[in-house]
């Protein structure tokens, strides 16, 4: 079934920003949170007044980095190929204001329909929901394309389509049982090394037009 609309995750995706993410994490144990990774803590802390410390200390190396930011596989033209043809949405955990700057550097703007960041939801899979219902469309219709596994996940437990882009060298072994790949190719999530593949596959799916 093809879709109307897609989603892309921003950071990882499209481009990397250059930023210290150990020194988040030493920032965010500090806090009470009892979270041993950044977007624990965002879904544990998210509203407290500790999400509110962390986030403005790292809203500013956010807009910092932006400056500086790192294009992923030709990700402005390939995303602007798509921009007359669907509905456009980004999500990040990013700040919005990083967002809307790093969305601006690509020349991306005027495509996003909506654009939702770490101030709006705790996690992915809320980040998601909440795109969908702002577009107004079925999930069914929504193709998501992300860096991570939980992006896969996120788009699977919202009843959305999703390919998972995994570059460079790549371990899915998690334990002697468990291979992330396996788990998300049970769940009809495809994984790919670019964005590019990941758009050529979705139309080998027939779930958007050949680019």
């Amino acid at each position: 079934m093809a879709v109307s609309t897609v989603l892309f995750d921003v950071d990882g995706t499209l481009a990397l920003l250059p930023i210290d993410w150990g020194g988040i994490l030493r920032l965010v144990q500090v806090e009470s949170c009892s979270a041993n990774s950044f977007l624990g803590f965002v879904y544990k802390c998210h509203g407290t007044e500790a999400f509110w410390r962390v986030h403005r200390v790292l809203r500013e190396l956010e807009l910092r980095a932006v400056n500086s930011l790192v294009i992923l596989d030709d990700s402005p033209n390939l995303v602007k190929k798509l921009c007359k043809r669907y509905s456009l949405g980004f999500v990040t955990m990013q700040c919005r204001e990083a967002a809307d700057a790093l969305l601006s550097k690509l020349g991306l703007s005027s495509c996003a329909k909506v654009v939702l960041a770490r101030e709006s939801a705790r996690n992915r899979v809320e980040q998601v929901a909440k795109a969908v219902k702002t577009l107004g469309v079925e999930p069914s219709e929504v193709l998501f394309i992300g860096d991570k596994v939980l992006d896969g996940f996120a788009a699977y437990v919202n009843g959305a389509k999703a390919v998972v882009v995994l570059r460079g060298g790549t371990c899915d072994r998690v334990s002697d049982t468990d291979y992330i790949t396996e788990d998300l190719e049970a769940l009809g999530i495809p994984v790919v090394k670019s964005l590019g593949e990941a758009l050529e596959l979705s139309a080998k799916l027939g779930w958007i037009e050949p680019p």
